[in-house]
This record gives C-alpha cells, sequence and structure tokens, in this order.
C-alpha cells in the first residue's frame, strides 16, 4: 500500500515539476519579449526624434 501511495506521489510530483517548468520558461521567454519591445520602442522614439527639424514638435505621425 505504502509503495502504490509513493508511486502516486512520484507520478504527481513529476506533473507538478515538468508544467511548473514549462510555466516558468514561459514566463522568462514573455518577459524577454516585453523588454524587447521597449528597447525597440526607445529607439523607433529616438530615431524620430533625431529626424525632425530643430525646434519642430507634435507627435507622430501628423495630426491634421
Amino acid at each position: 500500500m505504502i509503495l502504490g501511495a509513493s508511486e502516486a506521489f512520484v507520478k504527481t510530483f513529476g506533473l507538478i515539476v515538468t508544467f511548473g517548468g514549462i510555466g516558468v520558461i514561459v514566463n522568462i521567454i514573455l518577459v524577454y519579449v516585453a523588454i524587447q519591445i521597449r528597447g525597440e520602442h526607445r529607439q523607433n522614439r529616438e530615431y524620430l526624434a533625431s529626424r525632425r527639424p530643430p525646434g519642430a514638435r507634435g507627435s507622430f505621425p501628423p495630426e491634421n
């Protein structure tokens, strides 16, 4: 009987570790993607600011 409970525990623990590990990996990937998106947006703003004439203000795209 103890062997059966032990086997069930081992399988349950294995599944928890497996799916918990997958969740951690997915979260790490999502954080990495969010950081990349933030960096790219910052680069885009810097690029657009460098292409504006001095003293020009406003948003891009220009509003009508």
